[in-house]
């Protein structure tokens, strides 16, 4: 987690009412200040937990029984999700602007350096090549896509951001509006009371490398010590089948955690003024030799 956790400038008797469960391979934390009744918040933690499972067992590539799993052998129309095809879109755009570096069908490129649903973190002989996306996969309309030959999705790029901001909508359409949603480092929280955040040192996790103020809105942080193997760690480039090393770790501050989770991860293939052109975000990178770039908005001390 290379967001510390939050603390909340509050009286001291504001106590959040929270909750905590493991999904998706990581912890979620999500904390609430509105106030509710026992049955209103028991109902809000069973929802939200069962919104999980049903994501999780839709996109994980790591559960042979989800969607992502059946289909990874199927050519031609497929029905999916709605949100499946959200996060298709938003992978397009990044596709395009890293120059085909973050591409969600890079699951069996993943699996076969050892990345794969048994994490054996052994590396084949022979590694499969990531297609194209844009030449692959065609999205006809909002639940089906064609697909031109099989492949292995992986929304590891942004998909738990996507997921952090469907449960913030979740609490924001209940009336909520003090609300902190944080899937294990990547969060949004809505209220006008600032929270800080330290920003963990990626060599050492008992450390932070400095604090940010912040205050309605998504956060969103990755690093190369975190799930890493071998010659390898969790962001891959597709093209040349190495791991990024120049950058250490990345912070970005945006409106959708959706949108900082991938540009989290696309800033480790390219600078961030490829993608300031096309969107409205702060960063912070950590490279190699621990040096900061960052934007003049990302006001860390």
């Amino acid at each position: 987690m290379l967001l510390k956790k939050s603390k909340k400038k509050q009286k001291p008797n504001m106590k959040p009412a929270s909750f905590a469960y493991e999904s998706m391979g990581t912890h979620w934390e999500v904390s609430i200040w509105d106030s509710l009744e026992k049955d209103q918040f028991q109902k809000l933690k069973q929802e939200i937990i069962a919104m999980s499972e049903i994501f999780d067992n839709t996109y994980s590539r790591f559960i042979p029984t989800s969607l992502v799993s059946q289909i990874s052998s199927k050519t031609g129309n497929v029905e999916v999700p709605g949100d499946f095809i959200q996060m298709i879109k938003l992978y397009e755009q990044f596709f395009k602007i890293s120059q085909k570096k973050v591409n969600p069908l890079i699951g069996n490129t993943l699996s076969d350096m050892g990345y794969d649903q048994y994490y054996s973190l052994k590396k084949k002989d022979t590694i499969q090549h990531t297609p194209d996306l844009l030449e692959t996969v065609t999205i006809i309309d909002s639940n089906h896509i064609k697909i031109k030959q099989p492949v292995l999705f992986d929304f590891g790029g942004l998909g738990k951001g996507y997921f952090v901001d469907k449960i913030t909508h979740y609490l924001l359409k209940n009336n909520l509006k003090h609300i902190l949603v944080n899937g294990s480092g990547d969060i949004n929280y809505q209220s006008d009371t600032p929270i800080t955040v330290g920003l963990e040192h990626p060599l050492d996790t008992t450390k932070v490398i400095g604090t940010l103020e912040f205050s309605r809105g998504a956060m969103c942080s990755s690093a190369t010590n975190r799930r890493a193997w071998g010659e390898y760690h969790h962001i891959i480039d597709p093209i040349t089948l190495n791991s990024p090393s120049e950058i250490l770790a990345a912070w970005v501050t945006t409106d959708s955690a959706a949108l900082a989770d991938g540009l989290t991860t696309a800033l480790f293939f390219v600078p961030p003024e490829q993608f300031l052109s096309h969107y409205k975000f702060e960063y912070l990178l950590l490279n190699n030799n621990l040096k900061v770039k960052r934007s003049p908005g990302f006001k860390a001390v």
